[in-house]
């Protein structure tokens, strides 16, 4: 019962969010949308992106969500970007602006600033 009501809890649909992301200049082929589920542990951000090449070894990619004042906080990391689950503990009415960067295994914890996909959540309901 108690890993039932877990489950279940994880999974009860709260707000829900979606975000087109689109390409820059580093990656134009790549495209992407992603829906963010208000959920008792935060956010659950689920990513689909093409056109990303596949990095592996030391490189990746990493998500953030940023607000009007620029600041980014991270929520997730991945090597390819089909079917990509992400969370967040803040919320897009705060934190509207998605971002995708490449990045690199490297002992630095801040964005590359290497975006390769952008978007902007629609929280007009």
């Amino acid at each position: 019962v108690r890993l039932l009501r877990l489950v279940f809890d994880l999974h009860v649909a709260g707000e829900r969010f979606h975000a087109a992301l689109g390409p820059t200049d580093l990656v134009p082929a790549a495209s992407g949308e992603a829906t963010m589920t208000e959920t008792s542990s935060g956010w659950r951000i689920e990513l689909r992106a093409t056109g990303l090449p596949r990095r592996e070894g030391r490189l990746f990619y990493e998500a953030w969500l940023r607000n009007a004042a620029g600041v980014l906080v991270p929520i997730g990391t991945f090597n390819e970007g089909r079917k990509v689950t992400l969370w967040a503990g803040v919320g897009p009415a705060r934190f509207p602006t998605l971002t995708v960067t490449r990045e690199r295994a490297d002992g630095v914890q801040a964005s590359s600033g290497e975006k390769v996909l952008v978007g902007t959540v629609d929280t007009s309901g």
